[in-house]
């Protein structure tokens, strides 16, 4: 990878509806720092999850927890929630305050990793949004992180796809949903083979 772009710190980035703000994620570089050590990878699938009334997202009717608290934040924050009682999953809150909204990091390509000098770019590695979290050492304490100003977890631009490089389906594992179990919420770069499951 070359010609890194510039750091996402525009706040009307996120502050936009999750399906806009989903697609858009795609293709960008997610950099996580490690005692030190960078990490890159780029984001290539992701599901958006849009406000109270989407009932596969976790502030359904607008229930308030101390679990989903930072859904209600406005768009720009990291949301982090527990699947499975043991898998993280990774969240970029999205629209306004009090809109619970997010986008779930589904699966990266890891581009680079500092921590390791014989890394060779890998598709297999955060293939599934607990992966994601699992290489990456995110957790619940990286809950509430601004993404456009803190130094662990962030942003790096990279050009937006086309609408011809981008796959639409239904989110995967929402069967608990009803109204909104086949709403096409999930986004991934066509053909690429970091993605969890076609």
């Amino acid at each position: 990878m070359t010609n890194l772009q510039q750091r996402i710190t525009n706040p009307q980035f996120f502050i936009n509806n999750a399906i806009v703000v989903a697609q858009r994620l795609l293709n960008k570089y997610l950099v996580r720092i490690i005692d030190g050590k960078k990490i890159i990878a780029r984001i290539v699938e992701v599901e958006a999850y849009d406000g109270s009334t989407d009932d596969a997202n976790h502030a359904f009717n607008n229930k308030r927890t101390a679990r989903n608290e930072t859904l209600f934040w406005k768009g720009g924050f990291v949301h982090i929630f527990i699947i499975y009682g043991m898998y993280y999953c990774l969240n970029f809150v999205c629209d306004q305050e009090n809109y619970p909204s997010a986008v779930l990091i589904r699966a990266c390509e890891i581009i680079s990793d500092e921590r390791d000098e014989a890394f060779q770019p890998n598709f297999k590695l955060a293939n599934g949004p607990g992966k994601v979290c699992r290489y990456l050492k995110i957790d619940k304490t990286n809950d509430g992180l601004d993404l456009l100003t803190n130094d662990e977890l962030f942003l790096l631009d990279n050009e937006d796809l086309p609408p011809s490089a981008i796959v639409t389906t239904p989110r995967i594992n929402v069967d608990y949903a009803t109204v909104a179990k086949d709403y096409l919420y999930r986004f991934y770069i066509k053909n690429n083979p970091a993605i969890s499951k076609k």
